[in-house]
């Protein structure tokens, strides 16, 4: 072929294929291990275990509601109306979570008081396990994504869970051991965000960053739950987000799918983001922006995954729906929980079809659900 390569390539194709590899592959596909460590976020938080207020003396181990906790919600609620598909409307979702706020709710199994399991370093574990939002999934995610990268180990559930509770500012320095620090920190009421990062060496660290606090007047676990991680369902928000559409398309790779430091793609969308704003009138103290691959399909936040609300007619319900895994988004463990319980859906969305005003619910392992509406459109 004339002005062919060795390869049989052209110089238009020869270049083609250098920027391919120099621009897409290289930078999204091809990495040394020792270039980013695996992270996983997640919320420490003693109101999931704790009651407060509502003549509670706060003394007794509140579990959550079995409705929260079931596998299934369907399950655990019985009959309820549902969509067409299968899944809860909106109104159902509100409703049913507006139950959860009564102090009437059945406890299952009942409640166990600290002081008891206070006497062994099981009951104690038991306790502090409840507080790691998640815990159980992040621990899956974490060693889904060490298989995935083949680093050739695991990380053991009890060494993580140790780990986490060791890195939670204790009061007393005294309390070096794990049981000592169980109990020094049992009646710390104070939320953080962990971060757990994993090298390829096989190190492991945690970090955890204090979170501001709204404790309210909950008198059960389930409703401190409710108003805390699920709030973005509630009908009243103190709070909605501004959320923008990306102008630039990012790469769908293992570096979406699977959290790590590697977050140069969420970081240039972000700075974009900063740019955005400027644009909007009266901003919200709060802003995510959406990113999305090079079919135009919706993927995830910057710094959560996200649901859009459709809205029903006459035949359907209102539900949010959230892009599948093939997009490229996180496989988040807050995304795993939602659709688990029949929250939201599942589907393909067009980026292109977004509109200003549109309503979404941005959700991850640590701030739990919010609402959020767009503020811009690629049209």
């Amino acid at each position: 072929m004339e002005g062919a390569d060795g390869n049989g390539l052209t110089a238009m194709q020869q270049q083609i294929s250098e920027i391919v590899q120099h621009g897409v592959i290289d930078p999204n596909f091809k990495f040394s291990d020792a270039d980013f460590e695996i992270l996983s976020t997640l919320r420490y938080d003693p109101g999931f275990t704790h009651t407060n207020g509502g003549g509670s003396s706060g003394t007794a181990e509140d579990e959550l509601d079995p409705r929260l906790s079931a596998a299934d919600v369907r399950e655990a609620l019985g009959e309820s109306p549902l969509s067409d598909s299968g899944e809860y409307s909106i109104d159902t979702i509100a409703q049913m979570l507006g139950e959860m706020q009564k102090d009437t709710l059945p406890l299952s199994p009942p409640p166990e008081a600290e002081e008891e399991l206070e006497t062994s370093e099981y009951g104690l574990k038991k306790i502090f396990y409840n507080r790691f939002l998640l815990l159980g999934e992040q621990f899956k995610r974490l060693n889904l994504a060490l298989s995935f990268f083949k680093w050739n180990f695991s990380i053991p559930f009890e060494l993580l869970l140790e780990k986490l509770i060791q890195a939670l500012p204790c009061p007393l320095e005294l309390a070096t051991d794990l049981s000592s620090r169980m109990q020094a920190l049992l009646s710390v009421k104070k939320c953080y965000k962990m971060r757990v990062l994993v090298s390829s060496s096989g190190r492991m660290r945690v970090e955890a960053h204090e979170l501001p606090q709204n404790w309210g007047n909950f008198a059960t676990a389930s409703q401190y739950f409710v108003n805390t991680v699920l709030r973005g369902f509630l009908p009243q928000q103190d709070e909605v987000w501004d959320v923008f559409v990306d102008t630039q398309a990012i790469v769908a790779s293992p570096f979406t799918t699977f959290k790590t430091t590697r977050r140069g793609h969420y970081n240039a969308a972000r700075e974009r983001m900063t740019e955005l704003s400027e644009r909007v009138h009266n901003p919200a103290r709060k802003s995510e922006i959406l990113v999305y691959n090079s079919a135009f399909e919706l993927m995830e936040g910057s710094i959560s995954n996200a649901a859009l609300l459709l809205n029903g007619n006459e035949t359907s319900n209102s539900l949010y729906q959230t892009p599948f895994l093939t997009s490229g988004c996180l496989c988040g463990v807050m995304r795993y929980y939602l659709l688990k319980k029949n929250l939201i859906t599942e589907g393909n969305i067009d980026v292109r079809h977004l509109n200003v005003g549109d309503q979404v619910l941005l959700f991850n392992g640590v701030m739990g659900c919010v609402r959020g509406v767009i503020r811009n459109s690629l049209e």
